[in-house]
């Protein structure tokens, strides 16, 4: 039987000549997008960072990924929260790939390539073919600092 998640993404911004919370172009923006995804199973965790890097999912996890997995076809959505703001101690939380927990860098030879950096606070929804693990770091050790979604979907269900 399917199942379903509904995201939303909606993203508004006043005017730049607005005189209270001015946006950052000529004209008021106003986007949304909506779409229905099937899904095989959720899985959510939190999960602390440190300066040292860590597989947050592992595409070789054999719980959802064989061998027959299908780009494209298997795979799934993953949310990623910063949950820093606020705490005592923050973190930028730096999101990248690779095969292992090789440290993130900014192409510099490191063996992990980073994707992202969400401030404290700060969120991001993406597509995940399965194809290299999804690996976590941060810029101080944080307990608790990142919550983790993964919305599934594979045809081996």
């Amino acid at each position: 039987m399917a199942k379903y998640i509904t995201p939303t993404l909606t993203i508004t911004s006043k005017a730049h000549s607005t005189a209270s919370d001015s946006g950052p172009m000529t004209q008021a923006l106003a986007l949304s997008v909506t779409d229905t995804l099937d899904v095989t199973e959720i899985r959510q965790i939190v999960r602390d960072v440190s300066t040292t890097a860590a597989v947050l999912f592992d595409a070789d996890d054999t719980s959802y990924s064989d061998a027959t997995s299908v780009a494209g076809t298997d795979g799934g959505f993953i949310f990623i929260r910063n949950l820093t703001e606020g705490m005592t101690t923050t973190a930028d939380v730096y999101i990248g790939f690779n095969t292992g927990s090789g440290e993130l860098g900014e192409g510099d030879g490191q063996q992990a390539a980073r994707l992202m950096t969400l401030k404290p606070g700060e969120f991001s929804f993406f597509a995940w073919d399965l194809e290299k693990d999804i690996i976590l770091d941060g810029s101080a050790t944080a307990t608790g600092a990142v919550e983790a979604i993964l919305f599934l979907r594979t045809s081996s269900e």
